[in-house]
């Protein structure tokens, strides 16, 4: 027997149940400015946020479990429909996340720095490439056309006067 159907019929369900439509359960508890409702949101997006990192990582293994998709589908219906989400959450992501939460806003601080700092000097080597080709000049205009068979910069058309 063949459980590939029941994977291809669960798994686009999932997507719909998972996230369709908790994204839209959670647009209506934030409209309705009541703090338990966006709350209860808040952490099924916490705890399924770690689901889904987790299974990113392990589907090699966990993708061939027989029944795999059905079970995955069932879990995420408890989480949002028997305050799955919220057990889960009290009994085992917020001790973990409060003891570790220093070194974690540490690592987030130091991350945000680095890609800051990568991100400017990406910026300043990629314009620097483009004026070097003649592709950009320093005061932000583009030429008007680019010619890589050339390796550069075509100059624009001279405007001609047609005499009569």
């Amino acid at each position: 027997m063949t459980l590939k159907p029941l994977a291809m019929i669960c798994r686009p369900i999932g997507v719909v149940v998972g996230f369709v439509y908790p994204a839209y359960a959670s647009y209506k508890a934030l409209e309705s400015k009541t703090p338990e409702a966006s709350a209860q949101w808040l952490t099924y997006w916490c705890v399924f946020s770690i689901f889904t990192v987790v299974e990113f990582f392990a589907d090699m293994l966990i993708s061939s479990i027989p029944l795999y998709y059905l079970a995955k589908l069932l879990f995420v219906i408890w989480l949002m429909k028997k305050k799955g989400a919220t057990t889960l959450y009290i009994r085992f992501v917020m001790p973990v996340i409060k003891k570790h939460e220093e070194s974690i806003d540490n690592a987030l601080m130091q991350g945000y720095k680095k890609s800051e700092t990568t991100l400017v000097d990406l910026k300043r080597r990629s314009l620097a490439f483009l004026r070097e080709r003649g592709i950009y000049t320093s005061n932000g205009a583009l030429p008007v056309a680019v010619d890589p068979a050339k390796g550069g910069v075509e100059a624009p058309p001279s405007e001609s006067k047609a005499t009569v």
